[in-house]
């Protein structure tokens, strides 16, 4: 087994008692929250907020935004125009903007969101004191949090980014800071400052607008997150002639006055994604799994034969596979590592008389020896990845089931990433041993090449044993 690294996928087993998916409708807020200041920023750029409302969330207390009225399915709730948004012409019209125009789109926005944090003139003043002190991914959890993480892919991923962004911050401060201090003081872009910044700016970007365009959509990025949401964002052209773009957040399903309005940040996204990405997880609706990811070896003689096969059919020498708990491996995760163990005798089918008909031919069995590879590689890998969890699948469902984490914890959310990646694993394990006792069973190229040419009938036998039989060959 290759690369075994971070992401999760959807798993059905049990999350907790007593969250079923219903109507909550949420309580009227107290007190003045940010949430409130931003809305009054869009009243202050002509949105209108007519819809929704701010009231505390029934489940966790916390201020959101909810249903003014009732809306119908297709509402549009929210609209924002691109006028509004904050993007990287955005940061090259602020002061900062001169210095930093041939840096990535989110590099941008990460510095802009600096420049103008605490400054009273800024337009930007209402949207950055809405966003949180604290952001809640594991970037920002203490060592003692992240040992509750002990041998995931996100711990894994944590690690890997947070080296990624010392990186960055070092080369910034080189290349960028400090020539030009005067315009990127200490006290504002600190390495601390700079990652509170970036994890802002990747916990506020959704699709469509986190490519191309990057864009950071307030008011519409402080929807919650759930799985079972009830708006999403669309985006639409507007304007005149349709040259401008406006952000609409629509109902996906009926609201009722009162509910929260909540969106999926990733529904093909795994809850350690989004747990590193936005600092998020739905305890009620836990999409756990492990991202597997297979590289064909440089050392293989047949590298070449073997990549442009994969580039055939649109995959690199690289791909990576979502693992989900009673979920077999995909047909095109099957052939990938069939191609992968792919020797011997075997290597005939990466002749060009093959060429058209290559891929289809790794997406069946082979041959025994390289099914039983195949096996072998997997369970190895998939037991080798489990022996590195601090915790036992029944441990980790008996913290949830008996209540031993509290309910929106960074200790529930840890459990829910391990169990996640766990099953997921435990699936493959069982898929590849029960594969690995069933060889016999399976079906060859050689066994189908002789079907086809009618030379072998469909229990297996041999359609010319009469020619011998009878003297006739």
């Amino acid at each position: 087994m290759k690369t075994l690294k971070s992401s999760r996928a959807v798993s059905t087993r049990y999350v907790g008692v007593g969250r079923p998916h219903s109507l909550k409708v949420c309580r009227a807020v107290q007190t003045t929250d940010p949430l409130q200041v931003v809305l009054g920023w869009a009243g202050s750029n002509k949105i209108a907020t007519d819809k929704l409302t701010v009231a505390n969330d029934v489940a966790t207390d916390v201020p959101v935004l909810v249903a003014a009225k009732d809306l119908p399915a297709g509402d549009a709730i929210l609209q924002v125009p691109d006028s509004a948004w904050i993007t990287a012409d955005t940061a090259q019209k602020a002061a900062i903007g001169k210095y930093i125009g041939a840096l990535e789109p989110w590099l941008q926005l990460t510095l802009l969101l600096l420049a103008e944090k605490g400054q009273p003139g800024s337009s930007l003043s209402q949207y950055i004191s809405s966003l949180p002190s604290q952001p809640n991914s594991p970037l920002f959890w203490s060592d003692e949090e992240l040992q509750m993480l002990e041998g995931t892919q996100l711990l894994e991923s944590v690690m890997g980014y947070k080296q990624f962004f010392f990186e960055q911050y070092q080369s910034l401060d080189e290349q960028l800071f400090s020539p030009n201090r005067a315009a990127f003081p200490v006290e504002r872009f600190s390495y601390g400052s700079f990652c509170w910044a970036v994890a802002s700016v990747r916990s506020r970007l959704h699709a469509p607008l986190d490519a191309d365009p990057v864009a950071l959509v307030p008011l519409a990025d402080a929807l919650p997150h759930r799985r079972n949401a009830n708006a999403a964002w669309k985006l639409k052209s507007a304007g005149l002639f349709g040259k401008g773009k406006v952000l609409s957040v629509e109902a996906t399903r009926a609201v009722r006055k009162g509910e929260a309005v909540v969106m999926d940040y990733g529904p093909e996204k795994l809850d350690n994604a989004l747990l590193l990405d936005h600092g998020v997880l739905d305890a009620s609706s836990a999409k756990g799994g492990y991202s597997l990811t297979l590289t064909l070896p440089e050392d293989d003689r047949y590298f070449a034969d073997k990549a442009d096969i994969l580039e055939r059919i649109g995959l690199g020498a690289s791909a990576t596979f979502g693992l989900v708990r009673g979920q077999e491996p995909s047909l095109e995760m099957m052939g990938f590592l069939r191609l992968m163990q792919l020797s011997g005798s075997d290597c005939f089918l990466l002749e060009s008389i093959f060429e058209a008909e290559a891929w289809s031919h790794m997406c069946q069995p082979v041959s025994a020896a390289n099914e039983a590879a195949v096996c072998s590689a997997m369970m190895d890998g998939a037991r080798e990845a489990l022996a590195r969890y601090s915790s036992s699948i029944d441990e980790d469902l008996a913290l949830l089931r008996d209540g031993g984490v509290v309910a929106g914890s960074r200790q529930e959310m840890a459990v829910q990433v391990r169990l996640g990646e766990q099953e997921a694993l435990d699936s493959l394990l069982g898929f590849f041993e029960g594969r690995a006792a069933d060889l016999a069973a399976l079906e060859y190229y050689q066994e189908r090449r002789l079907k086809r040419l009618g030379l072998m009938d469909e229990e297996g036998k041999t359609t010319y044993d009469s020619f011998f039989k009878d003297g006739i060959a």
